[in-house]
């Protein structure tokens, strides 16, 4: 018998979400799936639980016009919920909530005997009404996508989330989770270090990292530009978190001579569509809106450099794709991004500064970067440390260093899927 085979263990991850929704997560997770053979090689029997799952069938997003509408039901929504307590909440219970309860739910009705060794959330919520009522010893690990705070990221979406009449709800899943998960998990370095910082409580022994991985995709050559524009893609649901505004107002900083060297595509959807598109429109760069969409991959083969001007992130995948593209990255200095970009070699690192950004666009005309060979560069990095093979290996070399340390891979085991 395979030796890793014979010490196989199991690991499901828990997503609340579609398998084939149009966001960045959902690809993740979906590329979890295509590899399945890989972990098994490394001794881990992988397996994903979906909203599909629960359903019994995988959901269909090919419909444009209804994600279309949906969206556009959220997007008002959401801007309501920026005035009202009650709204911030409906909102949170209905595109989160609800679907944590379901999907843990049926989660519970597999019987003891079939679960796996270790049940790996991907999201705090989840995790929470998980452990709220665990009803056994499984191992549970829960892995946080953001910059290490439990609330950042639903802070940026709903600024009310922010205020005291939340206090108690969010203490109490901070007491529920932090003090019955086994292990806390970060997808890069600095997310980690900043969550001991901010629940010193916690000890650091229940943390660590392993980078994101994606798998890598033939094809997709970088389409050559039949113009003197720097063709420039951002990748993300267009919202305040997501700062596409200040790009934006970036470019607005420019000559109109300038702004004409540039042209900007944004790909999805969000809360902030229509002001974004009201300020293109004042601009001389070329910016162009398409939406959701499923070929993500042929807009990035089509630019020259990806741009992500996030207030809040993790590790974003959309950087991670990017940089699986050969594309070089311009991003903010926040979370684990300063680890997905070697400065000036592979791409630029800005403030959370329009000016910053204005001026860097400035020295990109005036430079003129070799944004091929940076691109390169930037794919030598997805291979080497963003990769899913990469992945792998990391939470492989993590379990041993633990067995080692501790004696025994079925006390103590850690194996991060993210």
């Amino acid at each position: 018998m395979n030796e890793n085979r014979s010490i196989m263990k199991k690991v499901t991850i828990i997503f609340p979400g579609w398998i084939k929704a149009p966001n960045g997560a959902a690809r993740f997770v979906f590329g979890l799936r295509s590899c399945i053979n890989d972990f098994a090689n490394q001794g881990i029997g992988l397996s994903t639980f979906t909203l599909d799952d629960v359903h019994g069938e995988v959901r269909n997003f090919s419909n444009n016009d209804k994600i279309k509408r949906k969206a556009s039901l959220k997007n008002k929504l959401m801007r309501y919920a920026k005035y009202s307590h009650l709204m911030t909440y409906a909102m949170i219970y209905f595109s989160g909530l609800r679907y944590s309860k379901r999907i843990v739910e049926a989660f519970d009705e597999i019987p003891n005997d079939e679960l796996p060794d270790i049940i790996h959330f991907q999201d705090l919520f989840t995790c929470y009404y998980y452990l709220r009522k665990r009803k056994n010893k499984k191992s549970v690990y829960l892995t946080l996508h953001s910059n290490g705070s439990l609330w950042s990221m639903y802070e940026e979406y709903y600024p009310l989330f922010r205020s005291c009449f939340f206090g108690i709800m969010k203490r109490r899943i901070e007491d529920v989770v932090l003090n019955r998960v086994d292990k806390v998990n970060f997808v890069a370095d600095f997310p980690r270090w900043n969550f001991c910082h901010l629940y010193p409580h916690i000890s650091s022994q229940k943390t660590s990292f392993v980078y994101n991985g994606i798998p890598d995709i033939e094809g997709g050559s970088k389409g050559i530009s039949s113009t003197n524009q720097t063709r420039l893609v951002c990748v993300g649901t267009l919202c305040n978190r997501k700062n596409q505004i200040g790009i934006l107002h970036a470019l607005s900083k420019l000559t109109s001579e300038q702004q004409k060297s540039f042209s900007m595509t944004f790909v999805g959807d969000g809360p902030s569509r229509n002001i974004l598109e009201k300020v293109a429109a004042t601009l001389s760069a070329d910016i162009y809106f398409v939406g959701n969409s499923n070929q993500v991959n042929d807009y990035l083969t089509n630019s020259d450099a990806f741009i992500l001007f996030s207030k809040d992130e993790g590790l974003p995948i959309s950087i991670i794709e990017a940089m699986r593209c050969g594309l070089p990255i311009i991003s903010t200095r926040i979370a684990g991004i300063p680890e997905m970009i070697v400065e000036g070699i592979s791409g630029y690192l800005v403030d959370v500064d329009e000016q910053q950004l204005s001026e860097l666009f400035e020295k990109i005309l005036i430079d003129r970067p070799d944004f091929v060979k940076m691109g390169e560069k930037s794919r030598i990095i997805y291979e080497e440390k963003f990769s899913q093979k990469a992945m792998i290996l990391s939470m492989r070399n993590y379990g041993r260093r633990l067995e080692n340390s501790y004696g025994s891979l079925n006390n103590s085991s850690y194996i991060n899927v993210t």
